[in-house]
């Protein structure tokens, strides 16, 4: 067998959906040809014979396949399948009751189901459905006047008890604690060892550091002197620099407009006064220094706002970003005022 057809074969064991529209391969003791992807019983290798289209293997008198129909151009039943069961729960992710009926109206098993939807989107459908639900949740607490009650009965869910034990489990937090944090986890001061890591972006790179219990900093471009010396951190990639480098690719890509870590910058009480304030402006919207000086309780602050602004350790995930001057102009920002404007576009983009 010569080198390409191993490679086919291979292929065809595979069921390697890579290969699909690269060849086709026919069965001789069935009569039928198929995509390399298909998942029928694999055929004895010495009863396959290999077409490079659809229609040469129509044209030696062999008949498409009714299971993986090589004969169209765009026929993947399973994603088909999986945008279907998508799409519900994109409408229906809030109302449990009804998400119930309407995926029972598919006609498919339980089963079946996750299993074709985990393999087009890597999660289960539960998995998905309590992700719209928990970013439902915390916009509403965040945004909303509801109670922490109303909420809950608003999300179907059984009782209060089952509410806070689903936030929990998705946030670390209660929902008391998220409304009043602004939706970011804050810890208290930890004596541990301080890590950073570099890590690339569509923005450019970011250096992340943290210790075991927080995020510490983030700092732009190529700075590692400045952990060595000043912070006396190690060049090590842990859990925690991670998620935050994946939580501000989805933020650059469009995915996410809140954060979801455990913060503790270091400043002093009305650094972090405003600081907390910039996590609540609102994703897509931008706010004065005079504004934010009204909000930490001295109007006229604006130049100490501008200060701590420009002390902040942890841009993106705490916006200094969205604070303009009294004009609405861009004024400093430590990654340059090309990048606040990519940031602000951004936003405004994906609002």
């Amino acid at each position: 067998m010569t080198n390409e057809k191993t490679e086919k074969w291979q292929a065809v064991l595979q069921n390697d959906r890579g290969y699909d529209g690269k060849f086709y391969y026919a069965v001789k003791s069935t009569g039928v040809f198929c995509r390399p992807s298909c998942k029928s019983k694999a055929p004895l290798e010495t009863n396959v014979e290999y077409f490079d289209t659809a229609r040469a293997a129509m044209d030696a008198g062999y008949r498409p396949c009714k299971r993986c129909r090589p004969d169209l151009i765009d026929y993947q039943p399973v994603r088909d399948m999986a945008c279907q069961v998508k799409a519900v729960i994109d409408s229906f992710y809030s109302r449990k009751i009804r998400l119930r009926e309407e995926l029972n109206k598919i006609g498919m098993s339980h089963h079946r189901m996750t299993e074709i939807f985990k393999e087009q989107y890597g999660v289960t459908p539960a998995e998905y459905a309590g992700r719209l639900r928990i970013e439902l949740a915390k916009d509403m607490l965040l945004q909303s006047g509801e109670t922490i009650i109303e909420i809950a009965l608003s999300l179907e869910f059984e009782s209060l008890t089952a509410f806070y034990g689903f936030f929990r489990k998705h946030t670390q937090m209660s929902p008391a604690e998220y409304r009043r944090g602004g939706g970011f986890r804050k810890v208290e001061a930890q004596a541990s060892p301080l890590f950073w890591y570099p890590y690339e972006t569509n923005l450019g790179r970011f250096i992340i550091a943290a210790n075991d219990a927080a995020v510490i900093e983030i700092r732009f471009g190529d700075m590692p002197g400045f952990y060595r010396n000043s912070l006396r951190g190690e060049k090590i990639q842990s859990k925690l620099t991670d998620l935050a480098a994946k939580q501000l690719e989805e933020y650059t890509s469009g995915k996410r407009k809140r954060f979801d870590l455990p913060l503790l910058p270091a400043g002093t009480a009305f650094q972090k006064s405003v600081w907390q304030a910039l996590v609540e402006i609102p994703y897509g919207e931008t706010r004065s220094y005079k504004q934010i000086a009204g909000q930490v309780g001295n109007s006229s602050a604006s130049r100490a706002v501008g200060m701590a602004n420009n002390k902040n350790p942890i841009p993106i995930i705490i916006p200094c970003h969205r604070v303009l001057g009294s004009n609405g102009t861009l004024v400093g920002y430590a990654g340059g005022l090309e990048l606040k404007k990519r940031l602000l576009d951004l936003e405004l983009r994906y609002k």
